[in-house]
């Protein structure tokens, strides 16, 4: 993981561009008080026009280069915490590329989208206000109190004691500020996950007139934040009237003192004016770094939070004895951050050697599991336990079990989805824990439960599925679309294949949604298609249209194999094996006939689904 500085420090030279038109604002601020004390001193009291005339010139020109120094520095300040927020967005998402799915449930929806949102906003801010009010301010007090010492050391010690007086009241506040922030972001973290559950879920709210039970849900967590939210406030409020107290009793006190001094003839009038302009400087200086001071403890924790995402390793661990190498990519995610264009080259070479050495004969099982053992977090007993079957190129194999008895858990293995407990997973005769992990999947054509949409056009839709230096013309495109009978509805939207997708795909019917789903799939053209029950939302006729025209790309050169999630006993018994799974164990492995005259679990099936011979 990258310190924080590691982002500052491509950013050094607009860094000291800053800090050099700080020091030129700074000294041009305190310059014009300097000014002011000459004109009173040798030009209002000698009555010295000439003086006057000269000096107000010099001090208009001082100031006209104050003001466009001080907006160029707040410019420049604009870029670097902007360029900031840049790099450590790409890092976040970077990371987030190789979280596992176990990864993902850990820290859930609401945190990741705040810590990559509203957190790095805040980082960004502070840095910004940082460079505009916290990086003058020592310049601004170094420099103000030699000239204020210049003149009176007295008086330079009534500032000092004011400057001490306010930090040790920042530092009170900030030491009780600091666990309420921490509090107030967790809260934010359930809000989000409660109002996004909210808008998903709304059909199903109304429906079932929980909207009563969901709004006092939402009000009990509102008013928690909200009392979190006034503590905070409240030990803020503390900070800035003890400041203006301060601030008021140090120009009481240099007056009092300055008249002494002008008494006694040891200081001119124009020398007390110019301290309590010092005086002013130096504190309202301080005063506006405050306000961004108060922020930092909000910064830091949200600093805090990414990182416990960017230094988060993957959870998932390997089989042995897999869990050792060291180059995997999932594995190590942040060495593959560091050294993301030379794993890339090195993927891409290998990637060629290994198409040459695994493009095997047809006696080598395309996928093969190998007493595979599986179980999610926390769970007392495995999902899938021994689990062995084998695949050919051009097969089709067709999974079914009950709700839940690990169906969907065995697709998401062979994509690296999840990592299994024991056994083994052989893709092209090679454990798919020793292929890259790019190229594996980039093999692999998935069509997960739940077809999900991005929010786009349905031409990018489907060339989403477009694997690695993968060329898709429009033809492939249309033909994927065809294929998968999407070209039927397709070409009845507004704009076609350029009609715009919502997020999710929730314009589009779950039918719409699971035919271009399989589209995006189809244009990749892999050596392994992948359907987890992805034809529950069409009709009789345009699933029979689909099927006859996939079984037709699986006997192309390729020869692609199929593995598919079924319900329905009529599309199981068209496939060359059945799997049949019970409580995370085989019950069956065979083709229909024998299943039928085999399998107990098989034939409860057949009974329940009225299914004969």
């Amino acid at each position: 993981m990258k310190p924080f500085i590691r982002y500052i420090k491509p950013l050094w030279f607009p860094v000291i561009i800053v800090s050099i038109l700080s020091l030129l604002t700074v000294a041009g601020t305190l310059y014009i008080p300097t000014l002011t004390a000459s004109i009173i001193n040798d030009g209002v009291l000698r009555g010295d026009l000439d003086m006057i005339t000269n000096s107000s010139m010099n001090m208009l020109i001082v100031a006209l280069l104050t003001v466009l120094s001080a907006i160029l520095g707040v410019a420049m300040s604009a870029h670097i915490s902007a360029s900031m927020s840049k790099e450590l967005r790409n890092d976040l998402v970077t990371s987030l590329q190789y979280f596992s799915l176990r990864d993902f449930t850990h820290f859930g929806t609401g945190t990741i989208l705040m810590r990559t949102s509203r957190d790095v906003e805040k980082i960004q801010s502070v840095l910004g206000e940082g460079l505009n009010m916290i990086l003058p301010m020592p310049l601004m007090i170094c420099v103000g109190l030699g000239l204020t010492f210049y003149k009176s050391w007295q008086l330079g010690l009534v500032i000092l004691v004011v400057m001490t007086c306010m930090i040790l009241t920042i530092i009170f506040i900030e030491n009780r500020a600091l666990p309420l922030i921490k509090a107030i972001q967790l809260k934010l973290d359930d809000i989000t996950d409660t109002v996004r559950d909210h808008i998903v879920g709304m059909p199903v709210i109304r429906a079932f007139n929980r909207r009563s039970y969901e709004n006092k849900k939402e009000i009990c967590m509102f008013t928690e934040t909200a009392q979190l939210n006034r503590r905070l406030r409240q030990t803020f409020a503390i900070g800035l009237p003890t400041i203006l107290i301060l601030f008021n009793m140090s120009t009481v006190a240099i007056l009092w003192l300055g008249g002494h001094n002008v008494s006694m003839g040891s200081l001119q009038v124009g020398d007390i004016i110019a301290v309590i302009e010092y005086a002013n400087l130096i504190l309202l200086s301080m005063l506006m770094a405050i306000f961004v001071i108060i922020d930092i403890p909000e910064a830091i924790v949200c600093y805090t939070r990414i990182r416990e995402l960017l230094e988060h390793k993957n959870s998932d661990i390997f089989p042995e004895p897999y869990n050792k190498n060291d180059t995997n990519l999932d594995s190590y995610p942040m060495n593959h951050m560091a050294n993301l264009e030379n794993s890339k080259n090195i993927a891409a070479s290998t990637s060629t050697s290994t198409s040459t050495s695994t493009s095997t004969s047809d006696d080598t099982p395309l996928l093969e599991f190998c007493n595979v053992t599986f179980r999610y977090d926390n769970a007392e007993s495995p999902t899938l336990e021994n689990i062995s079957f084998t695949v050919h190129h051009g097969e089709t194999l067709a999974i079914m079990g009950d709700i839940g008895s690990g169906k969907s858990t065995i697709t998401n293995l062979i994509p690296r989805l999840f990592s299994i407990e024991s056994g083994d997973i052989l893709f092209k005769g090679k454990s798919i824990y020793e292929w890259n992990v790019d190229d594996l999947r980039a093999r692999i054509g998935y069509v997960p439960q739940r077809a999900y949409l991005f929010t786009g056009t349905v031409d990018m839709n489907v060339r989403y599925g477009t694997a690695p230096n993968q060329e898709v013309t429009t033809q492939d495109v249309e033909n994927a679309c065809r294929l998968s009978k999407a070209d039927e509805f397709i070409n009845r939207l507004d704009g076609g294949y350029q009609h715009m997708v919502a997020q999710g795909g929730t314009n589009l019917s779950g039918g719409q949604r699971q035919r271009l789903a399989m589209a995006r799939a189809l244009v990749r053209k892999p050596d392994l298609f992948i359907f987890d029950d992805s034809f529950s939302a069409l009709d009789g006729t345009t699933e029979r249209a689909v099927r006859t025209a996939l079984h037709k790309e699986l006997q192309k050169d390729n020869r692609p194999a199929l593995i598919s999630v079924e319900q329905k006993v009529s599309a199981a018994k068209k496939a060359d094996h059945i799997l049949i799974i019970n409580r995370g164990q085989v019950a069956g492995y065979g083709t229909h006939d024998e299943l039928a005259n085999t399998s107990t679990v098989y034939q409860q099936i057949l009974a329940s689904q009225e299914v004969t011979e």
